[in-house]
């Protein structure tokens, strides 16, 4: 029975250890979105200064990946 319950306390425990990391890679990938956006709105009155901020869908994952994808990670993804 002793077993029983140290599983059952270990299994909380790991629960809630698994609960609170998938919390906190919530609240980074809110900041991350948060961050891309001010980039993104940033870089439109920066670089397309003209107004013409009609960007092709190629051209903004190469912009995208070129500020928040690490090289060798982009290096896999090819």
């Amino acid at each position: 029975m002793q077993g029983l319950v140290q599983a059952m306390q270990m299994q909380a425990h790991t629960q809630a250890a698994l609960q609170a990391q998938l919390e906190a890679q919530i609240r980074i990938m809110k900041q991350r979105v948060e961050r891309a956006d001010v980039w993104w709105v940033s870089l439109l009155h920066t670089r397309f200064e003209d107004g013409a901020i009609d960007v092709a869908w190629d051209e903004f994952v190469r912009l995208f990946r070129a500020k928040f994808i690490p090289e060798h990670i982009q290096d896999r993804m090819e």
